[in-house]
C-alpha cells in the first residue's frame, strides 16, 4: 500500500508543478495547495473519497494555522502581518529551536508547513467520523499522528520528520506546565478546555504534549490505518 501511495504522490507532484507564471503567485498559498493535493492523493490511495477539496485562506488569524469547517478551508498566517509580540515570541522559539532557522523561517516551518497536514488530519476525521466521537485531547493527538504519518510517506520527508518534531517540541517543552500537581493532563484538558484554549502559554504547552504523545505512537499505525480506520 505504501508503494502505491508514493507512486500516487509522485504523480500528483507532477500535476502541480508550478507553471512559468507561478512566480507571481503567493508562495504560502502555492505551498499549501500543493500539500492539500498530496494529502488528497494519499487519501484516495487509502480508499477514501474526500467530499470536497479544502481551500486555502491566508487571513493571519490569531490561531496562526487552523482548519475551519464552516468555509472548508485551511487558514494560514503571513509573517509580515504578525504583530510585534508574535515576532518577539518566534525570536525566542528560533533561538531555542534545533534547525538553525531565523524567526521568520521558524514561523514558516511551523505554521505554513509542518502543521498544515495536522489541520488536514482534522479534515480526515470529519470524513471518517472521528471528529464526532473523539474527545479534544485524542482528536489533537490523532491529527498529529496523521501529520507525522503523512510526512513519512515519502523518503525525503521521512528522513527529516524526527528533526522537525524535535524542533517543534523543544520550545514548547520549556513553557510552564499548567496542569496542577496530581492531576492527569488528559482529564484536566477535557475539564478545562475553554480556559486552556484561551491561554496561549498553557495551550502551547499542551500542543507540545499532543505532539509528544503522537510521536510515541508513530509506529502503531500507518497513514491509511489512521485516515481510513476499520468500521466498528
Amino acid at each position: 500500500m505504501l508503494t502505491h501511495i508514493r507512486a500516487a504522490l509522485a504523480s500528483a507532484a507532477l500535476v502541480f508543478t508550478p507553471a512559468a507564471h507561478a512566480a507571481t503567485q503567493d508562495p504560502i498559498e502555492t505551498n499549501a495547495k500543493a500539500l492539500i493535493a498530496r494529502f488528497d492523493t494519499a487519501l484516495k490511495a487509502c480508499g477514501v473519497t474526500p467530499p470536497y477539496t479544502p481551500g486555502v485562506v491566508i487571513d493571519s488569524a490569531p490561531s496562526l494555522v487552523s482548519f475551519y469547517f464552516k468555509d472548508k478551508s485551511v487558514h494560514l498566517s503571513r509573517w509580515s502581518e504578525m504583530p510585534p509580540f508574535v515576532h518577539d515570541l518566534l525570536t525566542g522559539w528560533a533561538a531555542a529551536g534545533t534547525l538553525g532557522l531565523t524567526p521568520e523561517g521558524q514561523f514558516a516551518e511551523i505554521f505554513n508547513s509542518l502543521l498544515v497536514p495536522h489541520e488536514l488530519g482534522h479534515f480526515a476525521q470529519s470524513i471518517n467520523g472521528h471528529s464526532e466521537t473523539l474527545d479534544f485531547w485524542t482528536s489533537e493527538v490523532e491529527a498529529n499522528r496523521i501529520a507525522i504519518a503523512f510526512w513519512s510517506l515519502e523518503p525525503a520527508d521521512a528522513e527529516k520528520i524526527a528533526a522537525r518534531v524535535e524542533n517543534f517540541n523543544v520550545f514548547l517543552a520549556g513553557l510552564p506546565n499548567p496542569v496542577p500537581q496530581g492531576e492527569d493532563p488528559h482529564a484536566y484538558f477535557e475539564a478545562n478546555y475553554e480556559k486552556l484554549s484561551n491561554d496561549p502559554a498553557a495551550y502551547g504547552w499542551y500542543q507540545g504534549a499532543f505532539m509528544r504523545a503522537a510521536w510515541a505512537e508513530k509506529d502503531k499505525a500507518d497513514f491509511c490505518a489512521l485516515v481510513n480506520p476499520p468500521k466498528p
